[in-house]
């Protein structure tokens, strides 16, 4: 017995090879001023999108979900995830068969086969049923089957990952379709404008008050204006068609897209300051943790492989040449016992073996690490950029209405013959532009609430 354990020992050398890797603790990284100072309010609900208010919206989300075939792609690699892990828990369960077989053989007469079979030709019949179970004592099959396990947890976790960022990619998409028709009417009041200068330019020509010069400079911005509305009517068509791709249908589901109606008035905050706390429910987070677990599932698989198994195995049936006897007594064969088998030498391939999972688990630990400090990052930039959005867009609006004021006041002036309209013009232009960038401003405002909503993995789970 002293012998067999040192001779298991010798084969059990998996010496200068460990595990090169720490999981990082989320709650020992700084969150921040931006997460400490945030006020506290209710995790966003999972359907967070509903927030804007616009039914259009929400059934754009609620069809890419039900049609987008990444989405379905996921899906699909879940089951074949599990499948895996059930092929892989099978392995720990007795294993039972039954086989049959008839032949018609000539049986030599220079052999063992004794009369009055050898030398002529017989039916030879065999019904065998056969039991086998391996005990796993050092739990090899164990461990494969939960790193499988954490590999289909993975993927279920990357599948909800996949649906929250098409989730947020409808939402943003939305978003800016909602601002290019923002712009649009933006852009089609400056043709207008400019139109109604040329106009005036050219009355003032036929009364003999004005030049050709001037009615030329009044028109000459008429095309680039008509071609500014036109880009944005392009950019419209090509937004509409990709949220139609994204819902998985055709460009001419896309026809059916209206113009948005969004508004949103959302209290700025986190559900917790904790770090663990607040990126715990991201999917991504939790598919990488899973894939650690796996990793080291596999070291221990691996681990095991250098110790001896024990499989236990039973059989029995019966055979017999030609059919008169094949279900008698004297037909009936049975055995059973256990089979040993004790890793010797192999060239050092279990040791490679167990390298390739202690390295697979030190990289997927760096992933994780990485991942929790991007994740925690997201969160506080995100944070930071929707409160200064909410600050710039205060501050655009005010901007918005001394320019409106000006551009008033220069109209009077003119219709007081105190001003000419290129003066008109020029402070209505300024107007524009500042309600352009009010546009801009409230589009990124919109997309920072839900580029927040995807750093906290998407709503309540």
């Amino acid at each position: 017995m002293l012998a067999a354990w040192s001779l298991l020992s010798g084969c059990a050398n998996f010496s200068g090879i460990a595990p090169d890797g720490k999981m990082i603790s989320e709650n020992a990284l700084a969150p921040g001023k931006a997460v400490l100072a945030a006020s506290r309010t209710a995790w966003p609900d999972e359907a967070w999108w509903k927030s804007y208010r616009d039914a259009q919206l929400d059934s754009l989300v609620s069809r890419a979900i039900s049609g987008n075939p990444v989405l379905k792609t996921a899906k699909e690699r879940i089951v074949l995830a599990e499948s895996m892990a059930n092929e892989r828990h099978s392995a720990l369960l007795a294993q039972g068969d039954f086989g049959a077989s008839s032949s018609r053989d000539r049986f030599t007469a220079l052999q063992f086969i004794p009369p009055p079979w050898g030398g002529h030709t017989e039916w030879n019949n065999a019904a065998v049923a056969s039991l086998s179970y391996d005990l796993d004592l050092w739990g090899r099959l164990r461990s494969a089957w939960q790193a499988s396990i954490g590999e289909a947890r993975a993927q279920s976790a990357e599948e909800q990952e996949v649906r929250i960022e098409l989730e947020n990619a409808v939402v943003r998409s939305y978003i800016r379709l909602a601002m290019e028709y923002h712009l649009r009417d933006i852009a089609e009041k400056q043709y207008l404008e400019l139109k109604q200068g040329a106009e005036i330019e050219r009355k003032r020509l036929e009364a003999g008050m004005g030049t050709e010069m001037a009615l030329s400079e009044a028109q000459s911005p008429l095309p680039l204006a008509l071609a500014k509305i036109e880009a944005v009517d392009a950019r419209i068509a090509f937004l509409k068609s990709g949220l139609a791709a994204l819902a998985g249908e055709g460009p001419g589901a896309a026809d059916g897209i209206t113009r948005p109606g969004m508004s949103l008035d959302m209290p700025v905050g986190l559900p917790d300051r904790l770090p663990a706390n607040l990126i715990g429910r991201r999917p991504d987070v939790r598919a990488s943790r899973w894939r650690v677990e796996a990793a080291g599932s596999r070291i221990r698989s691996a681990k095991a492989a250098f110790y001896p198994d024990i499989n236990l195995a039973a059989v029995a049936g019966f055979e017999a040449l030609g059919f008169s006897q094949l279900l008698s007594s004297a037909a009936f064969l049975a055995g059973a016992g256990p089979a040993l088998s004790l890793p010797l030498f192999d060239g050092g391939q279990r040791r490679a073996g167990l390298s390739a999972a202690n390295a697979s688990y030190g990289i997927a630990v760096d992933q994780y690490n990485e991942m929790v400090v991007r994740a925690l990052k997201e969160v506080s930039d995100q944070l930071v950029s929707y409160r200064t959005e909410t600050g710039r867009l205060s501050k655009a609006e005010q901007s918005l209405g001394l320019a409106r004021r000006a551009s008033a006041l220069s109209m009077q002036s003119f219709r007081a013959g105190l001003a000419n309209y290129r003066r008109v013009l020029e402070s209505e232009k300024i107007a524009l532009e500042r309600e352009e960038a009010l546009a801009m401003i409230r589009d990124e405002k919109l997309e920072s609430y839900a580029r927040l909503m995807l750093a906290l993995g998407g709503g309540a789970k």
